[in-house]
């Protein structure tokens, strides 16, 4: 009798977890407590049990569609992924949060993670930069959205990371030209960093390798001009020297 009695439990708790609209029966049966199951989640997270907790993360979204938890399943979901440095499944879980739960207590840190993901996945300097450009868009969002944020420091700080990345690739072009002996491209990409990336950590040494291209490219003129627009007490020293030769060739 006892076993016919758990055979037909079972059946009946197979029979509605494999159905949609069903599922919810369960819930209010009592054979499923959404809350616990996430907490039972997020503490394999927490210690480090990530397909664990994937699993059941993934069963209560199923089981628990429109619970108030869902905003927190993605949210551990995405926790999850992160740590294991699956940065797609990441960021596809931090923007399903903040779409649909744009008023959670979870939505900026989303927000702040969706930009943070671009910026981890981002290219070195010399390969395409499109990631970077993407991150540093929506590093500038959250930003705007939350200017006083948890994470707007941080956000400041990766935004002027990733234009120094951005700076760097044009600055390695003038440096490639320079040692070419092409310095009219040099030239080119030392204007680039200073137009487009003006507050760089390059910048500096741009203004610097501009004005010895048009010493070297006979244009005394432009150089003495830029040269004349310089405070050099504001450079490093390396550079201090650098902006002397210059001058030392336009008296010469």
């Amino acid at each position: 009798m006892r076993k016919m009695l758990v055979f037909t439990v079972f059946a009946a708790v197979f029979a509605l977890s494999c159905s949609g609209p069903s599922s919810k029966k369960l819930i209010k049966a009592g054979l499923y407590n959404c809350e616990e199951r996430l907490e039972t989640a997020k503490r394999d997270v927490e210690r480090r049990a990530f397909s664990g907790a994937v699993r059941i993360l993934a069963d209560i979204e199923y089981q628990c569609g429109g619970s108030p938890v869902m905003d927190a399943v993605y949210y551990w979901s995405a926790v999850a992924h992160l740590r294991q440095k699956q940065y797609d499944d990441a960021r596809h879980e931090f923007e399903r949060l903040y779409r649909e739960f744009p008023r959670s207590a979870f939505a900026e840190e989303a927000y702040f993670r969706i930009a943070h993901m671009r910026y981890i996945q981002s290219l070195p300097s010399f390969r395409d930069q499109t990631e970077t450009k993407e991150a540093m868009r929506l590093f500038n969002d959250y930003i705007d959205a939350y200017p006083a944020g948890v994470y707007a420091d941080s956000a400041r700080a990766l935004f002027v990371s990733a234009l120094n990345k951005l700076a760097q690739k044009e600055f390695n072009n003038a440096d490639f030209y320079r040692k070419q002996r092409e310095h009219e491209a040099a030239l080119i990409y030392y204007r680039t960093v200073l137009a487009q990336y003006p507050e760089s950590r390059y910048a500096p040494e741009a203004i610097v390798g501009m004005a010895e291209m048009l010493v070297l490219l006979g244009r005394t003129q432009d150089a003495q001009e830029v040269m004349e627009a310089l405070e050099a007490s504001l450079f490093e020293e390396g550079l201090r020297l650098r902006i002397e030769a210059v001058w030392q060739s336009l008296k010469g």
